[in-house]
């Protein structure tokens, strides 16, 4: 497991919200009323066309196309739309996520700078300048993580608000009832099965399968590979094959270890891939590992897919939204 430690404070200067290479701020003080109309992770990148086939603007391009840990293809965090600066008005400007990137003398030093809901809400718009191409490639490296951190928890946000309006009430009501937690999962999310501290909920109605758990794992001693050693006992007690010799397990080799930061929280998540032993099925796993020091354990709440042929990006980003509603409820925190 990566330094949990260093991590953490680096996540924590990443959700400050307001980023630069120097100095500055571009905190958006104007109210909009009007909505956002992109697609999930959409992101619009406004710069000049011809500059972004040079190998400076090439480098921008691979920051936001820069493909998703833990998923069995290649699929890039967002469907990036590349349009020049005088084509942006109009419905462009209702993109929830847009970076704007510019190397201009006029410009005095390197920043990247954030507003958010400048003309949609709820948007972030990061402006990324610099004096010139060395300058630029300069703050876009020391800035790499932090920008799809802030547009991925942007998306992450906007799944979280829609899955307060719409979850699976018989999920809400079994994760209440049987760790004390409050938990918001898609609402196709239906089918139960429940074990000793484990519970394991499938939509199985729809063509590809989105599953949740919830489980316990010992505080003690907790690192990367402990968890995949624990993670794959629990799994292959709840969660067999079809015979005596298969039941889930983890692919070790895939396994990324990091912290994510929401809403004020900083929670280590897990991913990688899982595969059923003696079988052809698997598919990706996040896994976020909630500390209760009262109780001494962790509590694991984790989604995995299993759908062949699709593309996994949007499906497993909303149960890893999903993953990040759970809280402990103070009068049945176990």
């Amino acid at each position: 497991m990566r330094h949990v430690s260093f991590l953490f404070l680096y996540i924590i200067c990443v959700v400050l919200l307001i980023v630069s290479c120097t100095s500055g701020k571009g905190e958006g003080k104007k109210v909009v009323t009007a909505k956002v109309q992109s697609a999930p992770y959409e992101l619009l990148v406004v710069a000049d066309k011809d500059w972004l086939k040079s190998e400076t603007g090439q480098r921008l391009v691979e920051t936001v196309e820069a493909p998703i840990e833990g998923l069995p293809q290649v699929e890039p965090n967002f469907r990036v739309t590349y349009i020049n600066p005088y084509a942006f008005n109009g419905t462009f400007r209702t993109y929830a996520n847009v970076v704007v990137a510019e190397v201009d003398k006029k410009h005095a030093e390197p920043a990247l700078l954030m507003q958010k809901n400048v003309y949609a809400q709820p948007q972030v718009v990061l402006y990324l300048y610099a004096p010139d191409n060395a300058a630029f490639v300069q703050c876009l490296e020391k800035n790499r993580q932090a920008i799809l951190g802030i547009l991925n928890e942007n998306e992450f946000a906007r799944e979280r608000a829609l899955l307060k309006k719409h979850h699976s009430g018989v999920v809400t009501t079994q994760a209440k009832k049987q760790f004390g937690v409050s938990l918001l999962v898609p609402r196709d999310i239906d089918d139960l099965k429940t074990g000793k501290e484990f519970l394991w909920a499938s939509a199985s109605k729809l063509e590809f399968r989105q599953n949740v758990c919830l489980y316990t794992l010992p505080l003690q001693d907790m690192t990367a590979e402990r968890f995949v050693e624990l993670r794959d006992s629990v799994m292959k007690v709840n969660i067999p094959g079809g015979r005596d010799d298969q039941w889930m397990e983890t692919d070790s080799r895939t396994v990324v270890t990091d912290v994510v930061s929401f809403e004020g929280k900083s929670v280590t998540a897990v991913r990688g891939l899982w595969d059923m032993r003696n079988d052809a099925m698997g598919g990706p796993f996040v896994s976020y590992l909630y500390t209760d020091t009262l109780n001494s354990r962790v509590l694991v709440a984790e989604g995995f897919v299993f759908a062949p042929e699709e593309k996994k990006r949007p499906i497993v980003r909303q149960l890893e939204a999903a993953l990040q509603t759970l809280s402990f409820v103070p009068d049945t925190h176990k």
